[in-house]
């Protein structure tokens, strides 16, 4: 029989066919086997908890990275004279997001 190549989506196929006595019985064709879990159940907060901390990371970087673009545009050396509240905003855009993100695992 030749391999068969089914979407992830198909779980089994099943076709009906007649036995001895006449009766439908169903045969199972193909049955898709479950993946194997990449990770530990006990480990698996933790991992939630280091991809958030991951998140709210990016979106401080992400913020204060466009933030300095701006300065820098605005005004010569502008991105040393806001680095303060440039950083303090940032940082409170990264606390925004991990209040709502690391509370909800």
């Amino acid at each position: 029989m030749d391999v068969l190549r089914l979407g992830k989506s198909i779980k089994r196929i099943t076709v009906l066919q007649a036995d001895s006595s006449g009766a439908c019985v169903p045969v199972v064709v193909f049955e898709s086997r479950g993946r194997k879990k990449k990770s530990s159940r006990e480990l698996r907060p933790a991992e939630r908890m280091t991809v958030a901390c991951g998140d709210v990371a990016s979106a401080a970087a992400a913020t204060y990275l466009r933030r300095h673009k701006r300065s820098n545009r605005r005004s010569r050396d502008g991105w040393l004279r806001e680095m303060p509240n440039n950083a303090l905003r940032a940082a409170g855009k990264g606390f925004r997001k991990g209040s709502g993100d690391l509370w909800r695992l």
